[in-house]
């Protein structure tokens, strides 16, 4: 044989999935367990009774509508998930024999309104998950005759919301997802919070537009004025520490030759420094009365930028609650 076909003969069989075993029919509940578990789903034991859980919605869980008849030989199944399995309608027929079944999960499953007619037996089911099915009205119209049904997840289906509102007030106080009603008035409160969130941020805005428009044009000159004054606070500072220096030394002549002209000079260089240390406070308070008017211009500059992007986010709100309230009137 040719090594190119070789190589392709063999690429080919290593891509191939194998098939699930077919069912066969077993003698007791081990080796439906052990069937179940081969065919890569898993099967819990509950914690304080004698309840099952069988999972099939595990990766590498291979399971057809046939292969659903293991869990006819195990007692007291009350959790079954089949979440994104190829399970059809016609399986079902199976599950729809499990008497004390409370929970089932079909999400992502070919199930249609045919299938939801083989459910009707199960009168302990408190939850279905129906997402991402191919269920319509019809289906859930017929979900009225499970008397403990609670929980229903009916998003990406064929159901209307006439058909969920229908079915609630067919059994009251059940739970279902998407609930049009209730998101459609959660929709309306949002819309009215945000808008009133526009309001106040366009008044936010007006008054910080009004005060940064009367800040703007001394905004340059207050810079100016507080780096002028800086400039000569640092100036007088070093002029002060300089006759603080020229003091010490001159109360340090005055102490060791303790003359009238060593004590005049020292005398002299105290008033120096007196003078100089008052003019740097002055030019201090002179620098920080700049330096707040300046910072008060830029605080006007960046409190207009603040309520700018607080008006924008506000009008998004607006905008986002309003095309949710448009695709709840879809």
């Amino acid at each position: 044989m040719p090594l190119v076909l070789t190589l392709i003969l063999t690429a080919n069989a290593a891509g191939q999935v194998k098939d699930p075993p077919a069912y066969k029919p077993v003698a007791n509940a081990d080796e439906a367990v052990a069937r179940i578990e081969a065919l890569g789903g898993i099967v819990r034991r509950g914690s304080s009774d004698d309840s099952l859980e069988v999972d099939f919605q595990h990766k590498g869980a291979t399971v057809s509508d046939s292969h659903l008849q293991y869990l006819l030989a195990l007692k007291n199944v009350v959790v079954l998930r089949l979440k994104d399995t190829p399970i059809t309608d016609a399986g079902l027929v199976h599950v729809g024999k499990l008497a004390s079944l409370k929970r089932l999960y079909l999400e992502k499953t070919a199930i249609t309104d045919a299938g939801i007619a083989h459910l009707l037996t199960l009168k302990q089911l408190e939850y279905l998950n129906l997402f991402g099915t191919q269920v319509g009205d019809i289906g859930i119209e017929r979900l009225k005759e499970l008397p403990k049904l609670k929980s229903l997840f009916l998003s990406q289906t064929k159901v209307t919301r006439t058909g969920i509102a229908n079915l609630q007030k067919a059994i009251l106080g059940i739970q279902i997802e998407p609930d049009t009603a209730r998101d459609r008035k959660r929709a309306e409160i949002s819309l009215e919070i945000a808008k009133m969130a526009v309001v106040n941020a366009e008044a936010a805005f007006a008054v910080a537009d009004k005060e940064a428009a009367a800040m703007a044009p001394q905004a340059a000159s207050l810079k100016k004025e507080f780096d002028e004054a800086n400039k000569a606070a640092i100036e007088l500072k070093k002029r002060a520490d300089d006759a603080k220096k020229k003091l010490d030394q001159a109360n340090t002549l005055a102490a060791s030759a303790k003359t009238p002209e060593a004590k005049k000079q020292a005398e002299l260089a105290k008033k120096t420094f007196e003078d100089a240390f008052k003019a740097q406070q002055m030019a201090m308070a002179t620098a920080e009365a700049a330096k707040q008017k300046s910072n008060k211009a830029e605080s006007a500059k960046r409190t207009l930028e603040n309520a700018q992007l607080a008006l924008e986010s506000a009008k998004k709100l607006v905008e986002d609650a309003r095309k949710r309230m448009a695709d709840l009137n879809k």
